[in-house]
């Protein structure tokens, strides 16, 4: 694992530091909670004391720097959920806090965690007129626990629907619960359309998408955000002209050209960006030589994404290529080169580049996964010790996922069913083998599923949409 440079501030290196307010605050540790909140380890009641009780250490030390006390607490550790990783994984992070500077505990929490600073990096270091008392963050921080709350009501679902071992016992007893659900929501759906309708039509935005995971009023909340801000500043709305807009999980331009809307950002984030959205673009315009300068070095490999790769800018890809370029550069600079064992040809090969603090892997699709700062005498070693692994995968996922995908649309017809998702963590592999046990149940299965939407992941539960979600190995 390879982590990126850690951001300092701090008063003592002569740069002047204000403390921040309370909004700011839990601004700039929003996506920090939404990873650590002790609501999301329901199933896991060692991680999710831990969460908790050095969630209640940061707040007590955060509220005694903005009161000017001086407190000492023990190294804060927290559990932090990973992400295209099977439940139950978890990455444990040590964070040691000392001093009485509020920026720089944000900051040293945001780091220990690989969340990005540019945040607070934006905020102003002239003091401020107003102090902020103990109670504005107990506030902040409640607000974040309210959020929760539907969170915690579905942990709980989950937590308890696990111990089912008998799907068409579950299926019995849910898909009517699901049904009315889904018709529940249609209202919530509508509005979503109608929303989505009036940016197209009143702005000219070619499409607008949101990522399935996400609640659909969460959603709905994104968008009446985005009219309101769209409303406030029609001017600049021209930017988004002809471009599709993505509600996910960062707010930047995508590498297929995409603007996406990091939800649980401010709204100034967002007009920061559709303000200089051209000057985004210029990245794209650069990846292609990127990529064809990373391959030319690395025996014509190809440059490729992982359909589920973490969500970077397109600027933020290209500093990626240019680091691991500039690296591998340098390798053969000191007189380097690939073993004789590789290949003189990689043509038939993938490799992914992804940030600093990625995996250096073998994805299950059989593509090299690197992160940018990996160095180039380790990526050459990895790369010639994982060809044959490389090439067996890759050549599975090739016959896979035409299997995959007809094994799909099969089961979606056999059961009649409105949809057919799965988690990103599921395997061609794993879906072969769930939907071919799912054609083995049809009939007893084929009328309780009618109408549904089923989403293929690790547990049962019945989401507040409607969408009945089965384990993929299924008993």
């Amino acid at each position: 694992m390879y982590t990126r440079m850690k951001i300092r501030c701090g008063c003592a290196s002569g740069i002047l530091c204000r403390f921040l307010s309370s909004a700011e605050i839990s601004t700039a540790l929003r996506p920090f909670y939404f990873s650590v909140h002790p609501d999301l380890f329901g199933k896991y009641p060692e991680q999710r004391s831990t969460n908790e009780n050095s969630l209640q250490q940061l707040s007590a030390f955060i509220e005694a720097q903005q009161s000017r006390r001086r407190m000492s607490i023990p190294p804060l550790s927290f559990y932090i959920r990973q992400r295209d990783m099977p439940d139950g994984n978890f990455k444990l992070v040590k964070i040691h806090l000392n001093g009485n500077d509020v920026r720089e505990t944000v900051v040293k929490v945001l780091n220990a965690c690989d969340i990005s600073t540019s945040y607070v990096d934006k905020i102003p270091t002239t003091p401020p007129k107003t102090e902020f008392s103990k109670p504005d963050f107990a506030k902040a921080y409640q607000q974040y626990t309210d959020d929760f709350e539907k969170a915690t009501r579905m942990k709980r679902d989950i937590e308890k629907k696990k111990a089912i071992d008998n799907i068409v016992d579950w299926i019995y007893e849910n898909s009517a619960i699901a049904r009315d659900k889904y018709e529940a929501t249609h209202a919530t759906r509508d509005q979503v359309q109608s929303l989505i309708d009036h940016l197209r039509n009143t702005y000219g935005i070619k499409e607008v998408k949101y990522d399935s995971g996400w609640n659909i009023s969460h959603i709905r909340g994104a968008l009446q955000s985005l009219v309101s801000l769209a409303t406030q500043h029609s001017k600049v709305m021209g930017n988004l002209e002809g471009r599709t807009i993505a509600l996910g999980q960062f707010t930047g331009v995508s590498l297929d050209g995409d603007v996406f809307l990091n939800i649980i950002d401010v709204r100034n984030e967002w007009l920061s960006l559709i303000k200089k959205v051209s000057q985004e673009d210029s990245a794209l315009t650069m990846i292609p030589n990127y990529e064809k300068a990373l391959s030319s070095i690395l025996r014509d490999i190809h440059i490729c994404r992982r359909k589920f790769m973490p969500k970077v800018s397109a600027t933020q890809y290209c500093n990626h290529l240019r680091q691991l370029i500039t690296s591998i550069g340098d390798f053969y600079g000191r007189g380097n080169k690939f073993p004789s064992v590789v290949p003189d040809s990689l043509s038939k090969y993938e490799i992914v580049v992804e940030p600093e603090a990625g995996p250096l892997m073998v994805s299950p699709t059989g593509q090299f996964i690197t992160p940018s700062s990996c160095p180039a005498d380790e990526l050459i070693a990895f790369i010639t010790n994982n060809l044959d692994e490389a090439t067996l995968l890759l050549t599975e996922y090739n016959i896979n996922k035409h299997v995959e995908r007809a094994l799909c649309k099969e089961v979606k017809e056999r059961f009649h069913l409105l949809d057919l998702h799965k988690d990103d963590s599921i395997t061609p592999g794993l879906m072969i083998s769930c939907c071919q046990r799912l054609l083995t149940r049809s009939d007893q299965l084929n009328v309780k599923l009618r109408g549904n939407i089923l989403y293929i992941t690790h547990y049962y539960s019945v989401l507040t949409e409607g969408i009945l979600c089965i384990p993929w190995n299924f008993k």
